[in-house]
């Protein structure tokens, strides 16, 4: 909601818990007809936002005296949640896939008139200094940040996204994603693929080995050829995509098609391979994991798994909420399904002699 669509008494409401959040008012408030001077506003309008934060604990009156900061009572709300992103975590807001979470995160904290702030230094300093601006935390967790997930636990709500924390007493919304690869290999076996490579992300998280291992107990399952020679351990980028595409290009014997552990991967393996001269999905079939909104738009248009992000969105934010209002859990833990959305990257050769 705009400051300028605010009702007056709500801007002067904000105006104070902003003032008690960075210190400028301590402990007793200016005289109501100070306020309103200062504000340029009516001194009924600035008892009408005093009166309110009384009502909400944020403030208390001592007849004759005046209204004070009410010390003993947490933080005020600040209808804002955090959204966590580890700056190790390569290109961070700007990736394809994490930029989907926080527009879908942001559009349901809209929906309850909060707003979301992204942010990812983890300085022990600046990261105080945002928490402080924030009722609670959507994190992104992998055990590289774990340590810092653990801090902003002990001021303020968390809850975790990708990955569980080692803490089970912090909620998390995760994706299945072993069964989201392993339904894959299903898919490509129905198709007709035998030879079936696979491009890993970085497997130092469960999202990573769960992708991986979703992959072979496909395989195997479905008496498909097991082959180390048919895994590419890639990173998740662009880049390690079309190394994997070369990569599978030099062994004597081409794989009926590669599943890509994103999208981001499975765009660099059809850029390399087309510019090799091979045909997709005629030569090759390729498979992401994401749906990023390019993923659509190439030629052809890539088959992924689609990650469920409007349902991460909605849970995460409405667990975390309950959480800020000190409700009880509609869930602890979650885990999502992914489905399938075919395109055209796939070939059927269930019909080929």
């Amino acid at each position: 909601m705009k400051k300028d669509s605010l009702p007056k008494y709500k801007v002067v409401e904000e105006a104070i818990i902003k003032a008690i959040q960075d210190e400028r008012i301590l402990n007793k408030l200016p005289g109501e007809r100070t306020l309103a001077a200062e504000f340029g506003f009516s001194y009924m309008t600035v008892r009408k936002a005093i009166n309110n934060l009384v009502n909400r604990g944020v403030l208390y009156k001592v007849p004759s005296k005046g209204a004070f900061v009410n010390t003993e009572q947490a933080s005020p709300s600040t209808a804002t949640i955090g959204y966590f992103i580890d700056k190790r975590i390569k290109l961070g807001i700007s990736s394809p896939y994490y930029s989907m979470i926080y527009n879908a995160i942001e559009k349901e904290a809209a929906q309850h008139d909060y707003t979301v702030l992204y942010f990812s230094n983890s300085d022990p300093d600046r990261l105080n200094k945002v928490l402080a601006k924030v009722d609670g935390v959507i994190a992104t967790c992998f055990p590289h940040n774990e340590d810092i997930i653990a801090h902003m636990k002990k001021q303020l709500p968390v809850l975790v996204i990708d990955n569980a924390s080692k803490d089970p007493t912090i909620p998390s919304v995760v994706i299945d994603n072993f069964t989201a690869d392993y339904n894959t290999v299903r898919y490509l076996q129905r198709l007709g693929h035998k030879r079936i490579g696979f491009m890993t992300g970085l497997n130092d998280s469960d999202v990573g080995r769960n992708r991986f291992n979703g992959y072979k107990q496909g395989v195997a399952d479905f008496h498909l050829v097991q082959d180390e020679a048919l895994i590419h351990y890639g990173n998740y980028s662009f880049e390690s995509g079309v190394e994997g595409a070369e990569y599978f290009l030099g062994l004597p014997t081409l794989p009926d098609a590669i599943i890509c552990a994103n999208d981001s991967m499975a765009l660099g393996a059809i850029q390399y391979l087309k510019a090799c001269g091979m045909r997709i999905p005629e030569d090759i079939s390729i498979i992401g994991f994401d749906n990023i909104q390019v993923a659509s738009q190439v030629s052809p248009a890539l088959t992924t798994i689609a990650a469920p992000t409007e349902e991460i969105a909605l849970h995460a934010f409405t667990m975390l909420k309950q959480q800020i209002d000190d409700k009880p859990m509609t869930y602890m833990h979650l885990s999502l399904s992914a489905h399938m959305i075919e395109r055209a990257s796939c070939a059927d050769r269930s019909t080929k002699a």
